[in-house]
């Protein structure tokens, strides 16, 4: 295919985008003028817009007529950094604990959005954000403010898991994949790297004593360690 045909004809992606601009101006779209228009077939685009529908676009379809999409927005391309995801989704947690159901039902969908948006490969938990329950996300907030202070101030924590196992650990690195916060560090009773999933933590003391950078034991060492989840 040559450059020209490829931007006359894009992919299935390109083409979902496409659609949903043309969508988001209100206007009524034929199945048929999409199919000529991508150079596909007229059952390619139904499927379109059966994937468009899944993902939670409101669109409506008249016999003889076309689609159309109602009440909807779009937005451009977003770059968010990890703190600003986190930010969302803590936003989002707020609104799924209150009382009211319509508010809870949209925190949900508007968080399959952002897993459905989040690139390939990205190293997410299978349905963090669709499935993933919003109260152990909730337990985790508990323990946020305490595990950033003692990262940044090299403090001990003891840390004892909801199954009852205890651990001294260094902490070293807070990490957020979808709806799931995970501390990364080193315990020196095991002497090995650990990932402790943040709402597993029944309880958390801060020690008195700091820890020092030490080879093959800081955060510099993480991305060559083979880390124990600690249950």
């Amino acid at each position: 295919m040559t450059a020209a045909e490829s931007r006359k004809h894009p992919g299935k992606s390109a083409r979902l985008s496409a659609i949903m601009q043309r969508l988001s101006s209100g206007d009524v779209v034929r199945a048929e003028d999409l199919a000529e228009e991508f150079g596909v077939s007229v059952r390619s685009i139904y499927r379109d817009m059966d994937s468009l529908k899944a993902s939670g676009m409101p669109i409506e379809a008249t016999q003889g007529t076309g689609y159309q999409a109602k009440a909807v927005t779009t937005l451009p391309p977003l770059h968010l950094t990890e703190s600003e995801l986190e930010a969302l989704h803590l936003g989002l947690l707020a609104v799924a604990a209150s009382a009211d159901e319509d508010l809870q039902n949209a925190a949900q969908t508007v968080s399959q959005k952002l897993e459905d948006a989040l690139p390939q490969g990205a190293e997410t938990p299978s349905g963090a954000y669709a499935v993933y329950p919003f109260d152990d996300a909730g337990r985790a907030l508990q323990h946020l403010a305490t595990l950033r202070s003692a990262i940044r101030s090299r403090q001990m924590l003891r840390v004892t898991m909801g199954s009852g196992a205890k651990e001294d650990v260094r902490p070293l690195r807070l990490e957020y994949w979808g709806r799931v916060w995970t501390l990364l560090g080193y315990a020196d009773g095991r002497k090995s790297f650990v990932k402790v999933p943040v709402h597993d933590i029944l309880n958390m003391i801060v020690l008195p004593g700091l820890f020092v950078d030490e080879g093959g034991k800081g955060a510099d060492d993480l991305p060559r360690a083979t880390l124990t989840t600690l249950r």
